[in-house]
């Protein structure tokens, strides 16, 4: 349906009053002061009324119908003309009430022009829209001034201008309330803004239409519009008032219950409408706050007779939005607000349905309680008067399946639960219990009743009935014909009796016997191949053993034991196990020992069992092995024990197994087979007691067997081990570390180095000796190299006690450290501007003296010549580089010589210091002291005093001597 459908005017009428039209505008432009009166303005109709015409009709006499032949171009023709007409007339000086009307005329053709075979003609428009605004200014009190305001409106949403067009069609309706377009317009108006989603200025608008009178055309439309909008401004409360509205009008008489019946009440043209009412007022109260009440809400309406359709309705729109639980309340709110209602017990279903359909299984069983509860007896009843039509056999079975589920959930829900109070568990069963023989009353007929009887009879076990649990399954297996597993009943009822004899009072503990024993020898009887028979019957020979009567149960076993007649292996291993254990339980472990030999292999699907004899067998090996170890056959020992450990499941036997093993294959020299065990005793059972002695084996066992690097895994983890003494985890550090290293690891032995020197910084050299080497790991001059030096000179300044060791090891690393400073000045080069570079050189070599002088001060002769050697040679290298400095290029000639000899007179002084440091260097040789940091230096001042240094052969002969 198109939102804006302005009415038309007709083009071929308004053509055919032109030529009386036209005639008579020029005969009143001629005698227009005549014509008006004073004060009042003339207009077209008027003057048609004295001529004795009226409006509507411009000849007297009647005219008869021409024959067109092809009337839409007869209709472009006329209306061609027509508007070269209306334009002369406004091209002529024409009475104003002439020119009004031929303004509106002549826009209302072009209007009406511009919209032909589905296009718009944007030129038209545009005229159209020029020719009313021209009116509305020229003619501010035009009589029909609310057409040509909802014509402009109509050309302005035709050019696009939307926004002009629903303020136009805004102010129609607020300044002309009383025209007939008013409400036309104020209703086109809030349509277009609500095709822009503008809900909230479309409310307003809707809204001051429906406060009119019901009766006005608009109304219904306007209704529910504004209940749109508001349900779109996510107000679902006056939306849900809107909607309600507009059913509350309707001439409803009797309950509603579904679309059909409704639309009974209206036109075939409002059922559309009336469909969409009833979704959206759905979808209004879905949209509410969760918890709102819509019993309430019904309850607050006087005539609400269409409560059952909206309640189906809601309802089915939340399961199809996938709100089961939301429908599911939906209609159980029915359900309880109208519990005697036709649809109360399908809505019951639709319940269970919908918390069917969402996967709410424990609240569908809820729900199927609740239904049971108020409709069963009904259903039943109804049934046994022989009202058994289709319907309600349906509703049988679907009793009766609720019913099958509940009782399945329920069992279920009892054996799931993890309650720790045995008595609430039993109150558990015991409920569900009687559920099961609320079934059984219920559908005696029931094919699967036999298969209730079984289930009852579980529950009433669970529940701690165990008398009434085996009476139960006593009549399943022989008394119900229909039941496919009677023997599995009666091994039950056996099972139920032996747990009641287990939790007899002594009153009762010999009827419980005596039931027990008549249960086993009836099911022997009535089924002889039942894979359990031999358990039931060997169940005896288990008591006795249980009672420690042991010979008594042997003599019921090994005769069964022997019987080759019986090919079932469960009698067998049933036979084998209580003969093995009697045996045991007598200290026979030799005899035991044969037939948990002959037991082991046929319980592997048994663990428990399996276990038990393992472990026995175990210690039966155990023994063994301990009396070779007594012996001194020592491999045999260790073979023994393991074994020992490989069969049995107990830890303590397998750790104590393993350690005696690992033990004697080291006593034989056996490293590889030793370490194996050890490292499986370790993984296996690392808070063993005799782990730690387990490490200090393994670590020992990798040294013997030259794999350094193992052991030193294992020395590392040593010394972690809080529990042993500090000496013990110390030397475990330090072996790790050496091992490490001796085995090539860089990075390992580099991270345990520093381990121990963090965990155990005493003794003093010993850290001191790591630290060197971390040092040596490092590369050259790197950040690395040079922390750990430092960390070398500030240990030993820290030592408590002077070290003459640690003080030669930081002798060395100050002087390496220094020798770092003495790079870093000589690789500082003087070039311009001279001033910037020559600070910085001097600042490098401040610090390379001072670090020379550092390392020079500990007093080893090694250290310090070579010290003051370097310290000579930074001053020779700094006068050097003095003279080889960047000259400043403007320099020429004369000036340049003369800024040549300054420098030499700079550098001069730096080489008398390196002459004089030297100097000092080789005068050590009076202590009787030759090195090489002297036989450089006597080198160095051969070279920058040759006339007092070079001629000495004879000397440097003799030093290189002592060199």
């Amino acid at each position: 349906m198109k939102l804006v459908d302005y009415n038309r005017v007709s083009a071929l009428q308004a053509a055919c009053a032109l030529p009386v039209l036209f005639g008579m505008c020029v005969l009143l432009s001629a005698c227009q002061p005549a014509l008006q009166p004073r004060g009042e303005s003339q207009t077209i109709g008027s003057m048609l009324e004295r001529n004795g015409q009226s409006a509507e009709r411009l000849f007297m006499s009647k005219v008869s119908a021409k024959k067109i032949d092809d009337a839409e171009v007869e209709s472009l023709r006329v209306e061609a003309a027509a508007l070269n007409h209306y334009q002369k007339i406004l091209n002529l000086a024409s009475a104003s009430g002439v020119r009004a009307e031929a303004l509106r005329r002549s826009a209302d053709l072009r209007i009406e022009g511009a919209e032909r075979d589905g296009n718009i003609n944007m030129r038209e428009v545009a005229a159209a829209t020029e020719l009313y605004q021209r009116l509305i200014a020229e003619f501010p009190d035009y009589p029909n001034k609310d057409h040509v305001i909802y014509q402009l409106a109509r050309a302005y949403e035709l050019s696009g201008r939307s926004e002009l067009a629903i303020d136009t069609l805004r102010d129609l309706a607020h300044e002309y309330p009383a025209s007939q377009r008013a409400n036309d317009a104020l209703f086109r108006a809030a349509e277009m803004l609500y095709l822009r989603k503008r809900y909230q200025e479309a409310a307003a608008e809707y809204g001051r239409l429906i406060k009119q009178d019901p009766t006005m055309p608009y109304w219904q439309m306007a209704q529910y519009k504004y209940a749109w909008s508001q349900y779109q401004l996510s107000n679902p409360e006056l939306a849900v008032s809107s909607f309600t509205a507009i059913l509350s009008q309707l001439k409803i008489r009797s309950e509603v219950m579904t679309m059909e019946q409704l639309l009974a009440f209206v036109p075939s043209a409002s059922a559309e409408l009336l469909r969409d009412t009833v979704r959206g007022l759905s979808l209004a109260l879905a949209a509410k706050p969760k918890g709102h009440n819509i019993n309430a809400y019904f309850a607050g309406l006087p005539s609400n007779h269409f409560y059952p359709l909206v309640y189906s309705s809601l309802g089915e729109l939340l399961m199809n939005k996938k709100r089961y639980t939301d429908a599911a309340s939906v209609y159980e709110a029915f359900v309880g607000a109208y519990p005697r209602h036709d649809l109360a017990m399908r809505h019951s279903e639709n319940a269970i349905a919908a918390y069917q359909r969402g996967g709410f299984t424990g609240l569908k069983i809820s729900a199927q309680e609740v239904y049971i509860e108020r409709y069963a007896t009904a259903i039943l009843a109804s049934a046994v008067e022989g009202e058994a039509d289709a319907a309600l056999t349906k509703l049988s079975k679907l009793l009766r399946d609720y019913t099958m589920e509940v009782l399945a959930f329920r069992h279920a829900e009892a054996q799931r639960a993890e309650d720790s109070d045995a008595d609430i568990l039993q109150q558990r069963f015991a409920a569900v219990a009687e559920r099961y023989r609320m079934a059984l009353a219920m559908f005696p007929l029931d094919a699967n009743f036999a298969t209730t009887s079984m289930r009852y009879g579980d529950a009433l076990f669970d529940s701690g009935e165990h008398k009434a649990a085996a009476e139960q399954y006593l009549a399943v297996a022989y008394d119900l014909a229909s039941y496919n597993k009677p023997a599995d009943a009666a091994l039950a009822a056996v099972k139920s009796y032996r747990a009641w004899l287990n939790d007899a009072l002594d009153a009762e503990r010999d009827e419980a016997q005596q039931a027990v024993i008549d249960a086993s020898i009836q099911m022997a009887a009535a089924f002889p191949q039942h894979p359990e028979r031999s358990r039931v019957l060997l169940a005896s020979a288990e008591d006795l053993y249980g009672m420690q009567r042991y010979q008594e149960a042997l003599a019921i076993a090994e005769p069964l034991l022997e019987n080759a007649q019986w090919v079932d292996l469960s009698l067998q291993i049933k036979a084998l196990s209580i003969t093995a254990d009697a045996y045991y339980a007598q200290n026979r472990f030799d005899k035991a020992e044969i037939y948990y030999d002959r037991l082991l292999p046929m319980v592997v699907a048994e663990p428990v069992l399996q276990n038990l004899a393992r472990e026995r067998l175990a210690i039966s090996v155990y023994r063994r092995a301990e009396g070779l170890r007594s012996s001194g056959e020592n491999a045999l020992a260790a073979n023994t024990f393991l074994r020992a450990a490989e069969l049995s499941p107990s830890t303590v036997l397998r750790a104590n197994a393993s350690f005696d093993a690992a033990g004697q294959f080291y006593v034989v020299n056996n490293w590889k087979k030793a370490a194996d065990v050890l490292q499986g005793f370790r993984s296996n059972f690392p808070n063993h007691r005799m782990a730690i002695e387990a490490d200090k084996l393994l670590a020992e066992t990798y040294q013997k067997s030259a794999q350094p690097a193992l052991a030193a895994a294992v020395y590392g983890h040593l010394a972690l081990v809080n529990s042993e003494p500090l000496a013990t985890r110390r030397q475990a550090s330090l072996m790790a570390a050496k091992l490490y290293d001796q085995a090539g690891l860089r990075e390992q032995a580099r991270r345990a180095i520093e381990k121990h020197i963090a965990q155990f910084p005493a003794p003093l050299l010993d850290a001191q000796q790591f630290r060197l080497r971390l040092a040596a790991m490092a590369p050259a001059n790197s950040e690395l190299h040079q922390r750990w030096l430092k960390e070398i000179v500030t240990a030993d300044k820290r030592a408590a006690e002077p070290n003459e060791a640690s003080q030669l090891i930081a002798a060395d690393a100050s002087l390496q450290l220094a020798m770092i400073d003495v790079r870093r000045a000589k690789s500082a080069k003087l070039q311009l501007p001279i001033a910037k570079s020559l600070a910085l050189r001097q600042r490098a070599m401040q610090a390379a003296i001072d670090s020379l002088a550092q390392a020079s001060a500990y007093g080893f002769s090694d250290i310090t010549t070579k010290a003051d050697y370097e310290l000579g040679n930074l001053y020779r290298d700094f006068a050097k580089a003095l003279m080889e400095s960047e000259k400043p290029r403007e320099l020429r000639g004369d000036v340049l010589q003369e800024y040549v000899l300054l420098l030499e007179e700079q550098a001069y002084p730096f080489e008398e210091k390196a002459i004089s440091a030297f100097e000092v260097n080789v005068a050590r040789v009076r202590d009787g002291v030759w090195t090489a940091g002297m036989r450089q230096s006597l080198l160095a001042l051969i070279e920058l005093a040759p006339a007092k240094y070079g001629k000495q052969p004879q000397l440097e002969d003799s030093y290189d001597s002592l060199y």
